[in-house]
């Protein structure tokens, strides 16, 4: 297998509802790709801080009677999580996406077959995109880490 794109980030709470995008050369002659991401923490641990994020949110989306009950009820909710999902795009347009709650994932792309969320379909060569979709930051800080490696039919790419 041969490595397309490898890549670490953190993100903290203002990331949250944005998206990274990177960006990588795919060779001719390669069969599938290999998707490795995982992140952490996955939860927030600490109550206090899980208390105030929801009667923050709860303010500013609910009022009245909904409001009291969502702040009273704030542990129904806990442990909060960050969420952090993937979608690709090939040289010719969108290829799918993984909309996982998994911290850590593994996705393939092939002609013939693809991981859920994906299509099958042959790799093409050129500039393919990757994005980190960045859903949820709850904790101080969020780590990733992205692999993309290609396979021919022989392995020897």
């Amino acid at each position: 297998m041969r490595t397309l794109l490898e890549v670490q980030g953190h993100v903290t709470e203002t990331a949250s509802r944005s998206q990274i995008s990177y960006s990588f050369p795919v060779p001719e002659g390669l069969e599938e790709l290999h998707i490795k991401f995982r992140y952490a923490p996955k939860v927030l641990e600490d109550k206090a801080r899980t208390r105030e994020l929801v009667e923050t949110a709860a303010v500013k989306y609910m009022e009245g009677e909904r409001l009291a009950l969502y702040v009273e009820q704030w542990e129904k909710v806990y442990p909060l999580q960050n969420l952090l999902t993937l979608s690709m795009d090939d040289p010719r347009g969108y290829r799918g996406a993984a909309h996982r709650h998994t911290p850590e994932q593994e996705h393939r792309l092939r002609n013939a077959d693809a991981s859920p969320g994906f299509w099958p379909g042959p790799i093409h060569a050129g500039r393919w995109r990757i994005t980190v979709s960045v859903h949820a930051v709850v904790t101080d800080l969020c780590t990733y880490e992205l692999l993309v490696l290609g396979n021919s039919e022989e392995g020897l790419l």
